[in-house]
């Protein structure tokens, strides 16, 4: 397998299973890292770019010639596997995914997408104005074509994008994507990651392997039903029962799904529920993960979903684990007789408790939550514990539209793994290797934080200009600010909330690679931000732009204004960094990275930038 090169012999037969086959070898929610997923297997196009979002279709593009994305290409998709870190307040903060392409007759698609990287470096969609007052509008994207690399053995074509338009829907997060091209079997596989490490990656590979050996996904499944208990099964383990559009009919869309990691106590505020504890509804969510403030852990979910009569038509099962000596379902019951008339919001609601019935021998309980034509609230949901494990069916059970529910309580009846069983939970907090620790307040620290107010104040334009690869032409990013030392030994790049600064020669001591760390850890990086300063830091791709303009000796640079205002002032000795509002900073050279912590509070600096 190579990055660029079309397959022959054999292995070009795989290129005639159909997309249904091929989806089979793409990884599932139980084969991504980490704790927090949501994962859509798709057979055929998927309506999730690679990368570029042009939207609509038919924007013109500059140049002339780019629109044509090769590996974005929806006719040559076979099928994809879309993961996407939810972060639970503004969108996704992450994405890892990985698609089955086939080349067009006569061409290769990785060849293709190379030459495009090359042509298109300074890739921009333009949207029309239709007048003076809404003149036209240009998104601009730098395209970088890295150096290729080893994954697992396998040659893996690299595409680095900068997404550089004014305003972004969602300001968190990097602006950088990568996108992965491999080829194996006559196939291409191509993978996108965006903040999420080496997520993309480890998902090709495994992909990569599996193709390469011939071996599709399987579910631990017997023949024969168990009632032995899962609840001390990993999440993993129990992420594998999960059904996948494979399981379901073609117009369904199936989405696997962890909740967001965090073990925070409720929102809190005042209730809108009248009696108030009528707003605490056993089995629901009102907070920003599904689990706060419940009786049970929630390990994963599943849903369904298709479009019907031109609305969205969809099916939910949560699976969870409940707190030692509570039962959800008890909670339920009684939660629904004390609360069969109450108001939400000054709305009439009720609560009706359906006659028990049983699935498969099962037991279950089902609720049904009405509302007025105001509020029009009108659900249905269906309790059960299947071998130790709580599962929530919205709309409830006997369900008649994808069957992902009857499918769930199916695969966990017949579940057999064949190793012991234990349970097995890391926290989300583990604090990051490198990580300093701020000394005491001193005095010292409190005159060189002031300092930087004092510094010439630049106009930040220029170094809103930075190119990602050495040689690379600078491109403007707007909420990037990159700069280096007038001799180049620092070399900084601000990603909106943190500071990231090279110093590839320094003599002060670095961290060293932690030994459980996989993956690249970069010891010449320092990180200053919202978490403080870490010497060192993980990485895969390069964090810190190659090319950037020198900041003068003298000079303070601002990087952010608001609640969290951070300056730098770049002297002979070095660069000294403060964020005025925790009165902590840091002062980096060749030879010294000290924190520094002030005594009392620092005056923000209130001049205006010049223009």
């Amino acid at each position: 397998m190579s990055g660029c090169g079309r397959a022959s012999g054999p292995s070009a037969g795989f290129a005639g299973r159909s997309n249904a086959e091929l989806a089979r070898f793409l990884p599932v929610l139980a084969d991504y890292p980490g704790l927090s997923w949501d994962v859509t297997l798709t057979v055929g196009a998927s309506k999730y770019p690679a990368g570029l979002d042009v939207y609509p279709a038919d924007a013109p593009v500059e140049p002339s010639g780019c629109g044509d994305i090769p590996f974005q290409r929806s006719d040559r998709i076979a099928a994809s596997s879309e993961g996407f870190v939810p972060n639970g307040v503004a969108g996704d903060s992450g994405r890892a995914s990985v698609r089955i392409m086939r080349d067009r007759p006569g061409a290769d698609l990785i060849a293709e997408s190379v030459d495009w990287a090359k042509r298109c470096h300074d890739f921009r969609v333009i949207y029309p104005g239709s007048g003076p007052q809404d003149p036209a509008t240009a998104f601009p994207t730098a395209v970088s074509l890295l150096p290729s690399e080893k994954v697992d053995g396998n040659e893996v074509t690299r595409i680095h994008l900068t997404e550089n338009r004014e305003h972004r829907d969602q300001a968190e997060g990097s602006r950088e994507s990568v996108v992965l091209l491999a080829r194996v079997r006559g196939l291409v596989l191509v993978a996108v990651r965006h903040d999420s490490g080496r997520s993309g990656d480890d998902i090709l590979s495994l992909t990569a392997k599996r193709l390469a050996a011939d071996r599709q996904v399987s579910k631990p499944l017997s023949d024969k039903a168990d009632t032995t208990y899962l609840s001390g099964r990993t999440d993993k383990e129990m992420q594998q029962l999960l059904p996948s559009a494979l399981d379901v009919a073609s117009e369904w869309t199936v989405r696997q799904s962890t909740p967001i990691v965090g073990e925070r106590s409720g929102e809190g505020g005042r209730s809108d529920t009248t009696p108030s504890d009528c707003d605490r509804v056993p089995f629901g969510s009102d907070g920003w993960r599904p689990d706060t403030d419940r009786d049970f852990r929630q390990i994963a979910a599943v849903t369904a979903i298709r479009e019907a009569d031109q609305r969205t038509v969809s099916e939910s099962v949560q699976l969870g684990i409940e707190k030692l000596g509570t039962s959800v379902i008890d909670e339920t019951t009684f939660w629904a007789k004390q609360c069969a008339s109450h108001t939400k919001a000054g709305h009439p609601v009720t609560v009706e408790l359906a006659p028990a019935t049983q699935l498969d021998g099962i037991d279950v309980t089902t609720v049904h939550v009405k509302g007025d034509s105001t509020n029009r609230i009108d659900d249905t949901t269906s309790l059960l514990r299947v071998r130790g494990v709580l599962v929530i069916v919205t709309p409830a059970l006997p369900g008649k539209g994808s069957a992902v529910a009857q499918k769930t309580v199916e695969n966990l009846r017949h579940a057999a793994f064949d190793t012991p069983s234990g349970p097995v939970y890391r926290g989300p907090y583990d604090r990051p290797p490198g990580e300093m620790k701020f000394p005491a307040p001193s005095a010292e620290a409190t005159d060189a934080l002031a300092r930087v107010a004092k510094g010439n104040l630049v106009n930040p334009e220029q170094f809103h200009f930075g190119g990602y690869q050495p040689g690379d032409a600078k491109t403007r990013s707007p909420d990037y600010l990159h700069f280096r030392s007038p001799t180049g030994s620092i070399v900084c790049t601000w990603r909106r909330y943190a500071l990231y600064c090279d110093v590839p020669h320094g003599t002060y001591p670095r961290t060293p690679k932690p030994v459980d760390l996989e993956g690249n850890w970069s010891d010449s990086i320092v990180n200053f931000g919202w978490d403080g300063i870490a010497n060192g830091i993980a990485t895969t791709d390069p964090i810190v732009y190659a090319e950037s303009n020198a900041l003068p000796y003298g000079s303070t640079i601002r990087l952010e204004e608001g609640p969290y205002p951070t300056e730098c002032l770049m002297e002979r000795d070095g660069l000294t960094c403060v964020e005025y509002s925790k009165r902590t900073g840091m002062h980096l050279s060749r030879d010294d990275l000290t924190p520094l912590v002030a005594t009392e509070a620092l005056a923000k600096d209130s001049r205006t930038e010049p223009k």
